[in-house]
């Protein structure tokens, strides 16, 4: 029976309330399912950022070496540390295989504005 006491009769004669969940263990585990399933909700969001980036910033790179008419394939590698600070380099290559960086398209490049041939801007 529970004895009514300063809180209105909700006194625990049994013992100490650590909370919801008993034990050590038991809460670690949870708090590892619980990151756990963080990690899987997150995980998905950023690798189809990382890939709309990758696509986009290949798209731009080819668009900018298709302008240069003396080189013909271009790639894009992702540098954390570039000049101009984080972001997708958009490198061309020559029919020789030389390899010359064109410039940082940044983190989420946009394609790049056509440009108006036989008129002057």
């Amino acid at each position: 029976m529970v004895n009514p006491g300063a809180s209105g009769g909700w006194d625990d004669p049994g013992g100490v309330d650590d909370g919801p969940v008993i034990g050590d263990r038991r809460r670690r585990v949870i708090r590892i399912a619980v990151l756990l399933a963080l990690a899987a909700m997150v995980l998905p969001v950023v690798l189809s950022g990382i890939g709309v980036a990758r696509s986009a910033a290949a798209r731009a790179c080819a668009a900018y070496v298709a302008d240069l008419s003396l080189l013909d394939d271009s790639r894009v590698e992702f540098d954390l540390f570039a000049r101009g600070g984080p972001g997708w380099l958009c490198i061309a290559v020559a029919p020789s295989g030389t390899s010359t960086v064109i410039g940082n398209l940044g983190l989420m490049p946009a394609s790049p504005k056509p440009t108006n041939t036989g008129r002057e801007t």
